[in-house]
């Protein structure tokens, strides 16, 4: 299945476990390689849930579970209904990330578009997964990473996102910059502690990851009023994908936290695979809710031997 270009293999796990929980992390790793597998920028399991109508277990390509994703879910949530194990076009879905609430627009008996609401964002650094003091934000943050000044905004979507926003996204090399920023090591100063110390001669240099758990890169140009272009870099893919709903919905947030888009009316972001549209549920200046709105769509279906 595809939604906006991000492509998954999706496992049915409804009746009983298909691939045993240990050897979950090796299939994917296999089974999402492009050359001598089927090729997926992540595998979805679908299984039952005992607090929601399903459970949605989702493996990045290298075999590392992930809390969310956003245009894998749309994908999850039309499996579910046009396979009969979900009849409702209002469902609950767990994650990793928590439950998340899922509208289908269906004409047809066929699912045309679904809504997911995402939530509300983590901002603090600790819930952003983004190491420093855990109760402050990071916000237009300027990082300097191999002589480049880089503003940074991160959110989290339950999966943590860097967002950074540029003239024109076409020009970025978004591998080779995206992957400096999601291993980015610095000289960190955890509270109460200094960065370095001096050991008589010897100056010791105390290094952390500025996020801790890798983090997903986007790079933003805005296009227009409430209009965004967008390219991604995603950690676990380990390279670019033509979309990721979860770092759209963040990048949404950050566009408003910079402002450089109005809350109350709905934000569009062009990635390489669709649009997106994003609509934000605020209760005063905080957003309360993200709501992503894209396409889900079945390509193929076959057989796998493991």
């Amino acid at each position: 299945m595809q939604g906006a270009g991000n492509d998954f293999i999706v496992v049915d796990e409804w009746l009983n476990e298909v691939v045993p929980e240990g050897r979950k992390p090796l299939f994917v790793s296999k089974v999402s390689d492009r050359h001598f597998g089927v090729g997926s920028d992540g595998v979805i399991f679908v299984q039952k849930s005992k607090k929601a109508d399903a459970n949605f277990v989702f493996y990045n390509p290298d075999g590392s579970r992930a809390e969310m994703c956003g245009n894998g879910i749309r994908c999850f949530a039309k499996f579910l209904y046009e396979s009969k194990l979900v009849c409702r076009r209002e469902m609950n879905v767990e994650t990793l990330a928590g439950v998340k609430k899922i509208l289908l627009n269906v004409k047809n008996g066929v699912v045309a578009g679904v809504t997911v609401g995402m939530g509300a964002p983590q901002l603090k650094r600790k819930e952003a997964q983004v190491a420093g003091r855990p109760e402050e934000v990071m916000v237009n943050e300027q990082v300097n990473i191999d002589g480049l000044n880089l503003r940074i905004t991160a959110v989290g979507m339950g999966n943590p996102h860097a967002i950074i926003f540029v003239d024109d996204v076409d020009l970025v090399d978004v591998v080779s910059l995206g992957r400096k920023v999601r291993h980015y090591n610095s000289l960190f100063c955890a509270p109460g502690g200094g960065a370095q110390k001096t050991l008589g001669k010897t100056e010791i240099r105390h290094y952390a990851k500025l996020f801790p758990k890798g983090i997903n890169v986007h790079f933003i140009q805005q296009a227009g009023p409430n209009l965004f272009k967008i390219r991604t870099y995603e950690r676990g893919v380990e390279g670019e994908t033509l979309a990721c709903g979860t770092g759209i919905c963040a990048s949404a947030v950050a566009a408003v936290l910079n402002k450089k888009a109005n809350p109350a009316k709905p934000l569009t972001f062009q990635a390489r695979g669709g649009l997106l549209e994003i609509n934000l549920k605020m209760d005063g200046s905080k957003i309360k809710d993200v709501q992503m709105t894209g396409p889900a769509e079945k390509v193929f279906e076959g057989v796998y031997e493991f």
